[in-house]
């Protein structure tokens, strides 16, 4: 390939497309069509009314309230309708939760993603006519918007999180924070005067962090060739990625590839007061400020 530009593609990008991509639009599909797992998500996780946040807030469960919800499953053994047979029923339902929060959130997101409309050349309302197909691009989306509207090749673009367009891609979706620096809930001095359910019922919560993780760092690992490709970018050009947190490891690993480092980077914006933020947002992933500048998308 001999163009030297590398596009950074994110949601915004879809949703400048017209296409209805917002956590928002996520969460009205869920309560649509599992309206259990829209209350779930509400009750214990903070991630706004619309979902916007709800990627961070995987990251902060709120165990208190599932711990408090549950109890009710979890009676005394000396209770006068104790039965050894629900010895097990208060770790069924934390799991059941853990189980909704993980395993079926991620089903109902990839059966989301895949209904999504993504327009043609023919049915497009606006395109970017100064996006060049020969470029490189590392997308964040998982919608093949590049391939069918401007005619990307598929060997041009990674899909870090993965693609809708194939069958045998796992759709990542997940917080940042890092299963392995997290305090276990059993690591307590009084671990031997709790409750043994108590106890198990900690260790599901505590898989939940590892189950809900989005595994950057081995990402970046599986893809290495991919960084190591971009040897002789001059131009880093950024369309609709947030700049979050949750995928700055991805940046730091660009901006250790020296030449991705050393080159302009064009963050194109909503607006232009959002225009200082993103700037700051990639100085602090290590982009040397002068060579930050931004546009809007009716610039490009």
């Amino acid at each position: 390939m001999g163009n030297r530009k590398l596009y950074i593609i994110g949601n915004g990008f879809d949703l400048w497309h017209g296409i209805p991509s917002k956590y928002a639009d996520f969460k009205a599909y869920v309560r649509q069509h599992d309206r259990e797992l829209l209350r779930t998500v509400d009750d214990y996780l903070p991630a706004g009314d619309d979902w916007s946040d709800l990627e961070s807030a995987l990251a902060d469960l709120d165990i208190d309230s599932i711990i408090d919800d549950l109890s009710q499953f979890m009676p005394s053994y000396g209770a006068d309708d104790w039965s050894d047979a629900g010895h097990h029923d208060f770790q069924y339902e934390v799991d059941r939760v853990v189980q909704s929060l993980s395993k079926e959130l991620r089903q109902q997101f990839s059966a989301w993603v895949h209904q999504l409309p993504i327009p043609s050349p023919a049915t497009a309302q606006r395109r970017l006519s100064t996006l060049d197909p020969t470029s490189r691009f590392l997308s964040f989306n998982y919608t093949p918007t590049l391939q069918q509207l401007y005619g990307v090749p598929g060997e041009h673009v990674l899909h870090i999180h993965g693609s809708a367009d194939r069958p045998d891609s796992d759709l990542v979706l997940g917080h940042a924070w890092n299963p392995s620096t997290r305090p276990s809930l059993n690591d307590r001095h009084d671990i031997e005067d709790l409750d043994v359910r108590l106890t198990e019922a900690h260790d599901i919560l505590d898989g939940y962090f590892s189950k809900t993780f989005k595994p950057s760092s081995r990402l970046i690992q599986e893809h290495q060739s991919f960084w190591t490709e971009q040897l002789d970018i001059d131009t880093v050009c950024v369309l609709g990625h947030s700049l979050s947190a949750v995928d700055a490891p991805y940046f730091e690993a660009l901006v250790a590839v020296p030449t991705i480092a050393a080159a302009q980077w064009l963050v194109v914006c909503r607006d232009e007061s959002e225009a200082p933020s993103k700037a700051a947002l990639l100085a602090r992933f290590g982009v040397n400020g002068p060579n930050i500048s931004t546009c809007l998308w009716s610039g490009i």
